[in-house]
């Protein structure tokens, strides 16, 4: 009987402790349950944070690498303009020296045109002076000068002037003209004592008035000569003449004979020698212009 309740309250007591045993082993069922709900909400939780420190992360560096693009955009670009910007300068420096070379060939070329011009012009003039100081014809050199110089109207102007006689004439030499202008003087001092007409012309006293008429003008010489004068007309006319040829004043050697001689006989014998010491003078002046250009020509080439 004793038995058999021990085995009851063994039994009751076991049958306790199974209860307390199942209690425990569903609480911590419970308990792993929970765990595992909360590892999965970690789990998930840890994933979702995950994707989105990836999406982040993805963002930041599509970010930056955008930036790094567009910041390399720039510097690429910069980097063009500069080199456009170089390469700009650089081609206008080429084309300034380019424009430099061109004009300076420009110049030299046209430098180049009128030195030869000017080279064919003082050859010209020089064969006009050197005809002219020889007294020879100047048809030629003249037809020259005015070829070698088309196109300057100064030179053409100037040859314009230069008194021509034809082929084989040239304008008499200071130096002829000084050694006639003693002839002219006798011839000039025989007809200042020819009477005149009433019209201007010679008188017609015949032979014995020239010959009395040139022993008169001795006469008059020699005392003009002796008393140290030279009075007034053909005498003073022919002095002053003198005087100036002997200063290389052609030009006022001829205007003193025309007027002293002027009214008179003796302006026919001084025509011509007026006539040609003009045209003398004019061929100088002539010559002195057309070399002064040709200096001043040349300075402007240099």
């Amino acid at each position: 009987m004793r038995l058999t309740e021990s085995h009851a309250v063994a039994a009751e007591l076991a049958s306790t402790q199974i209860q307390s045993l199942a209690n425990e082993i569903e609480r911590s069922e419970k308990r792993v349950a929970s765990l595992a709900a909360a590892l999965s909400f970690a789990g998930s939780e840890a994933e979702r944070l995950a994707d989105e420190t990836a999406a982040e992360t993805v963002a930041v560096l599509k970010q930056s690498l955008e930036t790094q693009a567009l910041e390399l955009k720039k510097a690429a670009s910069a980097c063009l303009i500069r080199e456009r910007v170089a390469r700009a300068g650089q081609l206008d420096e080429v084309r300034v020296r380019v424009g430099a070379l061109t004009e300076t060939l420009a110049v030299n070329s046209v430098n180049l045109k009128m030195s030869h011009k000017q080279l064919r012009v003082a050859l010209a003039t020089n064969a006009l002076s050197d005809a002219a100081s020889r007294g020879c014809s100047l048809d030629r050199q003249v037809a020259v000068l005015k070829l070698a110089a088309e196109g300057d109207d100064l030179v053409q102007a100037v040859v314009c002037t230069i008194p021509t006689r034809g082929t084989g004439t040239g304008t008499p030499t200071k130096e002829a003209l000084t050694s006639r202008l003693d002839d002219v003087a006798r011839a000039a001092r025989r007809l200042a004592l020819v009477p005149r007409n009433d019209d201007g012309t010679n008188g017609s006293g015949g032979v014995l008035t020239y010959v009395v008429s040139h022993v008169a003008s001795l006469l008059r010489m020699r005392e003009s000569a002796f008393r140290g004068d030279t009075g007034n007309g053909v005498e003073a006319a022919l002095a002053v003449a003198a005087a100036a040829v002997g200063d290389g004043e052609i030009a006022a050697a001829a205007s003193a004979l025309e007027n002293g001689a002027a009214g008179s006989a003796a302006a026919t014998a001084c025509a011509g020698w007026v006539t040609d010491a003009r045209e003398r003078q004019r061929l100088e002046m002539a010559l002195t212009v057309l070399r002064a250009h040709l200096a001043v020509e040349t300075a402007t080439l240099a």
